[in-house]
């Protein structure tokens, strides 16, 4: 069993970066000028800091002894209420931790009754909530699930992270600390082995805490959303054409059955499949020849059939309604 947990400290990794590939798509199809490009812009740096900054927490974890622990990262669960999302998950016999991420950066001031201000390089200020009841009601709803779902009793714990090490904690003043149960990622190693004399008592055998995991895991409910719904753009407005993977122009030109950027001279037999992607992620999972033909700006539903065909997509239907599948594995 030992040799079994040490292969599954980490028996749930970050899902897929669907969400990313989907802006990068819109962006990559947008017109310059769009009334909506900058919003999406904006949106899109915001998802890879978040990133990055879930990526920062997973260094110290690393630290944990690996036949103690199970970690599950990015849970959206299901409740009575809707759905929660848990950042990361530490399972240990003793008891279970939520780690809610927040990726802010500059200096973090926190104030008279919880008021969290982010001052950013520029002397900016923006404000958050307090994210302590956030990080409780998310331990309540978890607490509920387990106790309907599985049946486990065993404590639960928080900490709110501040996932980037270049970022400031402070309190605006003495008679308004910082709230116990909020850390800097550089002190999360630390701060879990401390928990060894908070939990003393064992309430749960690994084998079990494996089996509530993969119970979590398989109630684990991705976000599923298409953009241009989220940001109100509709097919037409999006830039059509096989796009240059070497310098981003659009559109390639189909001559002598490879496409040229007669940007920089880029050739390729297969750039077609690239903006296929983007189809999927931007539309949905099946195209039709004609589909096919306005998307990718081509004339002939010939050329188009074999290209459908060389990139061995299934076909779905009879001759006049027939659908090709787009099943790209990278996005899985």
């Amino acid at each position: 069993m030992k040799k079994e947990v040490l292969l599954n400290m980490i028996v749930k990794s970050r899902d897929p970066l669907l969400e990313l590939y989907q802006y990068e798509a819109l962006i990559r199809r947008l017109p310059q000028y769009h009334k909506m490009k900058e919003k999406i812009q904006a949106d899109y740096k915001k998802k890879r800091r978040a990133l990055r900054g879930e990526k920062e927490v997973e260094f110290p974890l690393k630290f944990l002894e690996e036949q103690d622990y199970l970690i599950l990262h990015n849970l959206r669960i299901e409740d009575n209420n809707g759905f929660f999302q848990i950042d990361t998950l530490v399972i240990n016999e003793r008891y279970i931790l939520i780690l809610e991420i927040k990726n802010w950066y500059g200096t973090i001031l926190f104030g008279e009754n919880g008021q969290v201000t982010r001052v950013g390089d520029d002397g900016r200020e923006e404000g958050f909530p307090n994210p302590i009841p956030q990080a409780k009601l998310q331990k309540h709803r978890l607490q509920k699930w387990l106790n309907k779902q599985v049946q486990l009793e065993i404590p639960l714990h928080f900490f709110v992270v501040i996932s980037f090490p270049s970022t400031i904690i402070r309190s605006t003043s003495p008679k308004y600390p910082i709230p116990k149960g909020v850390i800097h990622n550089s002190n999360l190693a630390f701060e879990i082995e401390k928990l060894k004399d908070v939990y003393t008592i064992q309430k749960a055998k690994m084998n079990v805490l494996i089996k509530c995991s993969k119970q979590l895991i398989k109630a684990h409910t991705p976000i599923s959303e298409k953009l241009l719904g989220k940001y109100n753009v509709s097919v037409d407005e999006l830039l059509k054409g096989v796009y240059c993977s070497n310098c981003s122009s659009l559109p390639m030109t189909k001559i002598h059955g490879k496409w040229l950027c007669e940007r920089c001279n880029y050739r390729s037999a297969d750039s077609y499949i690239e903006s296929l992607k983007d189809y999927q992620l931007l539309i949905g999972n099946y195209i039709s020849n004609q589909e096919t033909r306005d998307f990718l700006k081509l004339d002939s539903p010939y050329v188009t059939k074999n290209l459908l065909q060389q990139g061995n997509f299934k076909r779905i239907g009879n001759t006049r309604a027939q659908k090709y599948e787009l099943n790209f594995e990278w996005l899985e």
